[in-house]
């Protein structure tokens, strides 16, 4: 592809592209507002590129005429009406291959643009990568964008959802910036790849979520991408052999002859593997599982780890999550499905993540240092991704709501901040379990800051600072006085809380 490849010349192409017809010099002269002389010239340095995918033909009173040397232009380039929608594909396209490389001179014979303009999209390209922790790269060997697979496979899953939402598909959108979400996708492969999964479903009595189906998406995108262009990556790891006897075989076997179909592709060994390790994945989070074996053998890491995270988020929190056996057993069944995952590499996407995090802010930050207290002890090897903590947040979310999210929250003033005061928090939890001891603080050291997030303070000091917050003298053997002055402020609370929330359900009717 010629350096003299332009914009204009690029818009001379997209005329005879969609028109698919004779076009004159004088029409082409009047659509972009400028003289017949220029279209010669342009047409003649378009022609002197000599592209491999296309030619001119002039027709003597009829004009110009576009001719794919293969089949069908259209089958081979995609049409894009604005640079935003070239540059959108062309993010797809580097996410899709990464890491391997790619060149300028590629890139521009693939989207029939020049070099210079191909050298501008890279610019809103870089815009794109920065809030994934993403970095498009250029050496000597080549372009390529650098960062870590499930950074890739986010920023991949958010231009698919934008493309599934396009074409009319009931799919939920989340999180999509206004900068891809007011673009039109356009990928010929991603039609294919739709239905693809749409008769594997249907064929196979499957029912993909959404981080299973986003996962699988970007996969065989990547792969078809990475094959068709003949890309080639150093083998990764098997971490099991395929068990030729289950149900997930089947489906993979299937999966895999279509895709060679479709795309007249060969999948390489690794590829397979990988599309086996996420069906099975998907397969043990619906609680299908598909090796005795290894069931058990996860099962027993599963029950460990579930019971230490719950532990951990109870001492962090002071919340008795671990008496809500419902938990135990959700998160035991989640996990497992999870272990799997990050001992195979398979990285889900959460596309519901910026939500639960702004939403569940404090529990997903508890259940995140929880989790990275339990590694940093050795309890737990391997790094968990933000999206499994994210779905492991909606667990602890479930169960707070259902059992603390009502509990009023208190603070223990008390002398020295040890001994008794512990007693007498150990009591307090016992016999009132709608209290919630968030702090237990020495008169000393108590500052005002303290008091803003409690509704109650219980204090074994006689002479206390606190002006206003409600207040309650107790003794740190907790006496049946004691109890009673407590039970009557829960019962004062609530009965206030009923009111409140009667006058505002009033006022909303």
């Amino acid at each position: 592809m010629s350096e003299v490849m332009n914009e204009r010349h690029q818009m001379i192409l997209n005329i005879l592209r969609k028109e698919k017809r004779y076009v004159t010099a004088a029409e082409l002269a009047e659509a972009l507002e400028v003289s017949k002389k220029t279209i010669y010239r342009d047409i003649q340095q378009i022609i002197d590129a000599n592209s491999m995918l296309f030619r001119i033909i002039k027709k003597e009173n009829f004009g110009y005429y576009l001719e794919n040397n293969k089949k069908t232009l259209e089958s081979e380039t995609t049409v894009f009406d604005y640079p935003d929608e070239r540059r959108l594909n062309l993010l797809l396209y580097l996410l899709s291959i990464a890491p391997c490389k790619t060149s300028i001179q590629k890139i521009s014979e693939k989207y029939i643009v020049s070099q210079s303009s191909i050298l501008n999209d890279f610019k809103h390209i870089e815009k794109e990568l920065k809030p994934y922790n993403l970095r498009l790269i250029r050496t000597n060997e080549g372009t390529f964008i650098k960062g870590d697979k499930l950074s890739i496979y986010r920023l991949m899953a958010v231009i698919i959802e934008n493309y599934l939402t396009q074409m009319g598909d009931p799919f939920s959108q989340y999180d999509i910036p206004d900068s891809i979400k007011k673009v039109k996708v356009k990928n010929n492969n991603l039609l294919k790849i739709k239905k693809l999964l749409h008769d594997i479903q249907v064929e196979h009595d499957l029912s993909l979520d959404q981080p299973y189906y986003l996962t699988l998406f970007c996969s065989l995108l990547s792969i078809i991408e990475k094959q068709s262009n003949k890309l080639i990556l150093n083998e990764e790891l098997v971490f099991e052999e395929i068990d030729n006897n289950s149900s997930i075989y089947y489906v993979c076997k299937s999966l895999v002859g279509e895709m060679e179909k479709c795309f007249s592709i060969q999948l390489k060994a690794y590829d397979i593997y990988s599309l086996y390790y996420i069906l099975k994945a998907y397969k043990l989070n619906s609680r299908f599982l598909l090796n005795q074996d290894t069931e058990q053998y996860q099962n027993e890491q599963v029950i460990l780890l579930a019971n230490r995270l719950i532990a951990r988020v109870t001492e962090n929190s002071g919340y008795q999550f671990d008496t809500d056996d419902e938990l135990l057993e959700r998160l035991n069944l989640h996990m497992h499905a999870m272990i799997y995952r990050l001992s195979h590499r398979i990285y889900i996407i959460n596309p519901i993540l910026k939500s639960i995090k702004s939403n569940f802010t404090n529990i997903f930050g508890l259940v995140k240092i929880s989790i990275n207290e339990l590694i940093e002890e050795g309890h737990w090897e391997r790094y968990i991704t933000d999206e499994e903590i994210g779905y492991i947040t909606l667990y602890f979310q479930i169960s707070y709501d259902d059992h603390f999210a009502n509990q009023i929250p208190i603070l223990i003033e008390c002398t020295s901040g040890i001994g008794t005061s512990h007693l007498l928090s150990e009591k307090i939890r016992r016999t009132f379990p709608d209290i919630h001891i968030k702090k237990i603080i020495a008169q000393q050291r108590i500052k005002q800051i303290d008091y803003e997030d409690v509704e109650l303070v219980i204090s074994t000091v006689k002479t206390h600072s606190i002006i206003d917050k409600p207040t309650i003298l107790v003794s740190p053997i907790l006496n049946q006085e004691d109890k009673f002055k407590i039970d009557q402020f829960i019962k004062d609370y609530y009965n206030q809380q009923s009111i409140i929330s009667g006058k505002w359900k009033g006022r909303r009717g």
